[in-house]
């Protein structure tokens, strides 16, 4: 792994920590980031479990969290940080603030990966912390994945409580809650919380996000019991409960997006997936009541599946108590007489159920993987029941009128297959797809756009018209050609991702604007959305093709199948769709230059820089910069350039734009404003 540029700084009162430019701590407010990351699990384990407690640190070698565990009261601890530097930082400049932790005789302290420490011989760990940089390469991603959550959870004691550092739940709200995912897909079952931590946000980190989480589910009534004892500097019942505390807003924007992170590259997609949002207000919702949460986070879309293990215990063994009171002999003894009635494989699944009940009904509660089981189950037999049975109960659409002879009117109505992807929406079971779904499950029409396009293997020059009929994310689109399109925040400009370009489209006109530099950062980030989708369309299509499969005669007189088998097609439409362009974005990454950006500059949208002294720079197709005279303060333009191509009107919308993603206390708004101000005075 390689080493990173490690800095201190002097500051008013005190110095902060950077690790290649990133800040890691402020010694002036790093209590508040260090006590709600080690105090929390601390309190929990030592609830869980009488003393001694054993603790585990990954990462976090500048001592800070350990401090914490050691102060309050841990038996022993284990340090693994990967970076001797950091280590040698804690034991010298670093002591006055960690309390030499790292030469506590209870401490053991090793420079190792975190990866090779959790393989390593060793006992159970009553409590773990992760304390890591903020993932922005694929090896600081590696640490954020389920194999990596995984592997924590096999060195936890039973009971043991691990805590971890996230990302912002606001500013990356895509992948805070694909943490969140993750570590519930480890069986970590994870609680959210939210900090607010001055020297971050000064830095326009935003309020900063963590978890913690468990192999047993954390009940809200022991989060309610924790205390942490005196002498804190920030942390209390009171700071506690308010950290439980999150926005319904960054929920909204990035449930809809959120996924298990498998690989590194998931969650490196993920953090560029968007453009950051600022903090806002608005709902809180309040995690340290886990009813309450999940009825306010209902209806957003990707809500349904989160877990929520602390409600599902009940439910379970009210499931399984329910079931071992049917008279399960006869009843399935009566599904046997009726299975000619049935389809063609109902009597191999009946007896198979008989043979599988014993199992599936036995001990208090199942586990999670019998639990669904069960479920399943239970819903093939109904399905059964309805065929077998139409005038029962289960048969809610079957009706019907009259005497022998006499008209009858038939309404059956089927159990629709849940195929937990994006796909399943009415918008695709249309003859085609007329419209695209943003995040928050809200439908829109689907955008015509018109514009001359250049000579390409694709096609001869000329208009072309392309549908923009999916959304991968609320600001990137895919044609029905297999073309993707980025869209510039509400600016009436999009990018159209060529091979070898990325051409500037402005939607009230068919000519295109200038050719800028095809991004990697932007292309990579469009193929991590399209993997997503490819593998969500292909499990919608399994499902779908053993549902009609089975239900596929009923569509003569069922509206609702016919629209799941337009609906089957359209996604095989729209992954071929994908695929397409998948091809054709990893032809123009492999192409893509990479010149290096300087230090310095600020990235507006791909191709599209501030320099300093209010320079505006373009980097042309080619990857050779250009300053553009948005001003009238630099001279040299592209050769390209001409007065009938001027992008004063694309400028001045983007700088707009990112100018009102600002917090108002962020240093760079007023540079934003004084460009927008001096133009508007021109």
């Amino acid at each position: 792994m390689n080493r990173h540029r490690l800095e201190v700084r002097e500051v008013p009162g005190g110095r902060a920590f950077y690790i290649d430019g990133s800040l890691q701590f402020d010694s002036r407010d790093e209590a508040v980031y260090h006590e709600a990351l080690a105090l929390p699990p601390l309190a929990l384990a030592a609830a869980r479990k009488p003393a001694p407690l054993r603790a585990l640190v990954l990462g976090g070698g500048d001592g800070l969290a350990l401090k914490r565990l050691l102060a309050g009261g841990v038996a022993s601890a284990e340090l693994a940080d990967y970076d001797p530097g950091v280590l040698e930082l804690a034991r010298t400049e670093f002591a006055p603030f960690n309390g030499g932790a790292l030469d506590d005789p209870r401490a053991k302290v090793l420079a190792r990966d975190a990866r090779l420490h959790l393989k390593a011989p060793g006992g159970a760990f009553d409590l773990a912390l992760a304390d890591f940089t903020f993932p922005e390469d694929l090896a600081g991603c590696s640490l954020f994945t389920r194999a990596f959550f995984s592997a924590v959870r096999a060195r936890l004691a039973p009971g043991g409580v691990f805590a971890m550092n996230a990302v912002s739940p606001d500013r990356f709200p895509a992948a805070f809650w694909s943490l969140y995912r993750t570590l519930a897909s480890a069986r970590l079952y994870p609680r959210p919380l939210r900090i607010s931590i001055p020297s971050f946000t000064a830095h326009g980190y935003g309020d900063w996000g963590m978890f913690l989480a468990s192999p047993r589910p954390i009940k809200d009534a022991e989060l309610k019991a924790l205390r942490f004892g005196r002498g804190n500097a920030w942390l209390t019942p009171a700071t506690f409960r308010e950290a439980l505390t999150l926005r319904l807003s960054g929920a909204e924007r990035g449930l809809p997006l959120s996924c298990v992170i498998k690989k590194p590259g998931d969650l490196l997609c993920l953090v560029n997936l968007q453009e950051p949002g600022g903090a806002g207000g608005g709902v809180m919702a309040d995690f340290a009541n886990s009813a309450a949460a999940r009825e306010l986070l209902a209806g957003i879309p990707g809500s349904e599946r989160l877990v929520w293990p602390q409600l599902a215990s009940e439910w379970e063994w009210r499931l399984m108590e329910t079931l071992r009171l049917l008279d399960w002999d006869l009843f399935l003894s009566e599904l046997e007489k009726n299975a000619a009635a049935m389809p063609g494989k109902a009597l191999e699944e009946i007896k198979l159920l008989r043979e599988k009940l014993p199992g599936l009904l036995k001990g208090a509660v199942p586990d999670t993987d019998r639990a669904w089981q069960v479920f399943a189950l239970l819903m093939t037999l109904l399905v059964f029941v309805n065929m077998a049975y139409p005038d029962n109960a289960y048969a809610k659409g079957y009706y019907s009128h009259g005497s022998a002879g006499s008209d009858t009117s038939l309404d059956i109505t089927f159990f629709t297959p849940d195929t937990r992807s994006p796909f399943h929406h009415p918008v695709f079971q249309g003859s085609q797809v007329l419209f695209t779904l943003a995040s928050g499950d809200r439908a829109r029409p689907a955008e015509v756009l018109r514009y001359r396009a250049p000579e390409s293997a694709a096609g001869p020059a000329g208009i072309k018209e392309e549908r923009l009929y999916f959304a991968l994310t609320d600001d990137s689109f895919i044609s029905k050609s297999g073309e993707l399109y980025l869209k510039l925040g509400h600016t009436p400009y999009l990018l159209s991702a060529g091979t070898g370009r990325f051409t500037l489209l402005d939607k009230r006109s068919t000519e295109p604007l200038f050719d800028f530099l095809p991004e990697p950062g932007a292309l990579q980030a469009a193929l991590g959305a399209i993997e997503q989708h490819v593998k969500a369309a292909d499990k919608a299509l399994e499902a779908y093709k053993k549902w009609l499969a089975w239900a596929g005669p009923a569509a003569v007189f069922s509206s609702e199948i016919r629209g799941h088998a337009n609906e089957a097609a359209n996604i095989a439409d729209i992954k071929a769709a994908l695929l397409k362009a998948s091809l054709s974005l990893q032809q123009g990454a492999a192409a893509a230059p990479l010149p290096e950006i300087p230090a310095g500059w600020e990235r507006l949208a791909p191709g599209l820089y501030l320099a300093d002294d209010y320079e505006i720079v373009l980097a042309d197709k080619d990857g050779a910069f250009f300053s553009y005279p948005y001003l009238g303060l630099r001279g040299l333009t592209h050769p390209a350039l001409s007065p009938a191509e001027d992008l004063d009107g694309f400028i001045t919308e983007v700088l707009t734009w990112k100018n009102s993603l600002l917090a108002p206390n962020n240093p760079r708004k007023a540079i934003f404003e004084t460009l927008l101000a001096s133009k508007a005075g021109q």
